[in-house]
């Protein structure tokens, strides 16, 4: 029997496994903080590559035995903090159900006033209702729930574990990195979608064609391809966003900058600190006494 359920993801599984191999080893190795501190800094950047691993992996498991999907999702949830089952509820039966909708949403870019929200203040959103919304969405997947909820005990069990062994080596090289890697999955996804049209699934993504990007992210830019079939593996992504280009208006694509840098979006929101500007000063009516009345 195959292990594998696409033999495209071997090679990446070889090398994100490498990757959690150097964690452990620095892991139970150093003590310095300067060595730990820097892998934390340099570390980031290929987690912040294998979280859209992460995502391929629970739209379309990697192994054939379920067993092996679990132990991957350890590893994946000790890069990238997110857990088990978090993407399939959050993401796979929320954002891809509900992206069209966003009073839905569970990555919503919009507020309740129909404004676009800012980098930052989507940021912080998306990542501190993950899990909540996760959960949410679980109370109609029973099932999925229950593998996320032993999941995520599992994997909180065993970063208690490492942070009580070695506490600093465990903080540099595993929970720092897992609330960071989890933010920028938040503001990667700020792009995908802030500011387009909701009609349908052929305006409401922005893709990014650039070759290099999506040999890291194994393919993450074909995203209108990824919304419009998202059972689809991720090699397979680029044969279906050529049958589907023509319907894809030009302005949305977008063109990578630096690593996780995806462009702007094309109606860019007001900044957090406009928005809480906005928030604490007094209101037009509070002004005049309530004479809008």
């Amino acid at each position: 029997m195959r292990l594998f359920r696409y033999r495209e993801d071997r090679l990446p599984i070889a090398v994100i496994s490498l990757v959690f191999a150097l964690d452990v080893l620095l892991y139970a190795t150093v003590d310095s903080v300067f060595v730990l501190a820097a892998w934390t800094l340099l570390g980031i950047l290929p987690k912040a590559h294998i979280c859209a691993w992460n995502h391929h992996h629970q739209h379309v498991p990697v192994f054939q035995v379920p067993a092996l999907n679990r132990l991957l999702e350890v590893m994946y949830g000790l890069q990238t903090g997110i857990t088990s089952h978090a993407w399939v509820l959050h993401h796979s039966l929320g954002h891809h159900k509900n992206y069209l909708d966003q009073t839905e949403d569970e990555s919503r870019w919009q507020r309740r006033d129909g404004r676009i929200m800012g980098e930052l203040e989507y940021t912080l959103e998306v990542g501190l209702t993950a899990y909540p919304r996760a959960w949410a969405v679980g109370r109609q997947f029973p099932n999925h729930r229950r593998i996320f909820l032993w999941m995520g005990l599992l994997t909180l069990a065993v970063v208690a574990a490492l942070v009580a062994y070695r506490p600093l080596p465990a903080l540099f090289v595993f929970v720092v990195p897992m609330v960071i890697s989890l933010f920028l999955t938040a503001w990667a996804t700020y792009s995908h979608h802030s500011g387009k049209d909701t009609t349908s699934h052929f305006v409401a993504c922005n893709n990014i064609l650039h070759r290099g990007y999506n040999v890291l992210t194994g393919n993450l830019g074909y995203h209108t391809a990824h919304h419009y079939r998202p059972g689809v593996h991720w090699s397979r992504l680029p044969a279906l966003h050529a049958q589907i280009a023509a319907q894809i208006p030009g302005d949305c694509y977008l063109t990578p900058g630096l690593p996780w840098r995806f462009g702007q979006a094309s109606v860019p929101g007001p900044s957090v600190t406009e928005r809480l500007t906005e928030l604490l000063a007094p209101s037009a009516e509070a002004d005049l006494g309530g004479a809008a009345e």
